[in-house]
């Protein structure tokens, strides 16, 4: 999709822009992509059915860089991104609550980091293979909310109104 515009959707979809790190790593011309390999396919591949926009690079708050998605999220629509042992890295439309699924670990962050957006949550639950246990959190986006997890190196995953 790169070069094409925005696109605003027709319905009462949800507008949110992802940030996910960049984990392609190089030399010359051998590269290696560590989450490709966990996960089976491309964060970008995953993300794209959702995706209306182009695919934006910015520095991330630790100033490593990071690739940021504009997604629309129609009602009851969504993705999960299984993580393996660790979990899921999810975003779904929930009745207009954006609700986001992270491994249990970081429920605790999510949930103090989302701040007045969080309506409900942090609620345990299991991944969806039911291998590993996870957090919900559902949140109310508004003008300029933002929330973000640090990933060290990595920059960061993250989420704002759009």
């Amino acid at each position: 999709m790169a070069g094409q515009g925005f696109v605003a959707p027709a319905d009462e979809s949800i507008l949110v822009r992802v940030s996910v790190p960049i984990t392609r790593v190089g030399v010359g011309i051998f590269s290696f992509d560590p989450v490709e390999k966990l996960i089976g396919a491309s964060i970008g591949d995953l993300l794209e059915p959702l995706r209306i926009g182009p695919v934006e690079r910015r520095p991330s708050s630790s100033g490593t860089a990071v690739e940021v998605h504009l997604l629309a999220l129609p009602e009851g629509e969504g993705l999960a991104i299984p993580l393996g042992q660790f979990g899921e890295v999810g975003l779904k439309n929930d009745r207009g609550l954006l609700a986001l699924t992270v491994p249990a670990a970081w429920g605790a962050r999510l949930a103090e980091r989302l701040g007045t957006a969080l309506v409900r949550g942090p609620e345990r639950g299991l991944s969806l293979d039911r291998a590993a246990e996870v957090v919900t959190c559902w949140a109310r986006l508004g003008a300029g909310m933002r929330a973000a997890l640090p990933l060290g190196a990595f920059g960061e995953i993250g989420v704002e109104a759009s």
